[in-house]
């Protein structure tokens, strides 16, 4: 999906002194909420040539891979919804879950509403129990692996969200995306609802910095 070796320690901080010597005073203001034009029409570039078709206009920016999942939940679950966990959560998923009021299931149910896939592996069932929900239910591909089984099967499914960050050398940095993909049922309904999420939660948008520092890595 995106090519985490650009991402390496020695590169951002060679792209971050580049930027800091321009002295541009855009470094560090405010950038659009769902976060800069340029860089949201890059990964929608690579994304879709990785096969997940996606507009500018359905990636969002966030402050890390944390707050995808907290916005993500805050936008599509309501109290009483479901959520099924397909491999082990990532941390801090729980949270976000509960926070937004909705309960985790073990068994696909008429009130489950998100499907949650991590890692790189795909459990025995998964595409099945995909199939079965289909119509009612989303998948959240939470920073799966690219290249894994489980980006495969992320990437062959419709209704499916991505929520992602940019790998270890960014860990602290706090920057990452969702991407609602363009084969997404009420796709721009969605994209909506997260932008509104990210707002009422506080989230301006990340550092433009290191949004900066992004875009120049990725091209």
């Amino acid at each position: 999906m995106i090519d985490l070796s650009l991402f390496s320690r020695a590169r951002l901080d060679a792209a971050l002194e580049a930027l800091l010597a321009t002295q541009d005073s855009a470094l560090h203001a405010y950038t659009p909420a769902p976060g800069l034009p340029a860089l949201r029409s890059v990964l929608s570039e690579k994304l879709s040539d990785a096969g997940y078709p996606v507009a500018p206009e359905g990636i969002y920016i966030t402050c890390g891979a944390q707050a995808g999942r907290s916005i993500l939940a805050r936008a599509l679950l309501d109290p009483g919804d479901e959520v099924l966990f397909l491999t082990p959560p990532a941390e801090g998923i729980l949270p976000a879950v509960r926070a937004a009021g909705a309960a985790v299931t073990e068994l696909l149910t008429d009130r489950t509403r998100l499907l949650v896939l991590s890692g790189a592996s795909v459990p025995d069932g998964a595409a099945e129990t995909l199939r079965v929900a289909e119509g009612r239910a989303c998948l959240l591909a939470d920073c799966v692996t690219p290249g894994s089984e489980a980006a495969a099967l992320a990437l062959t499914t419709d209704a499916c969200v991505l929520n992602g960050d940019f790998g270890p050398a960014l860990s602290g940095e706090c920057i990452g995306f969702l991407a609602v993909g363009s084969r997404f049922p009420a796709a721009d309904r969605l994209t909506a609802a997260i932008a509104g999420a990210g707002r009422a939660m506080g989230y301006v948008n990340p550092p433009s910095l290191m949004q900066r520092a992004v875009l120049a890595l990725l091209t």
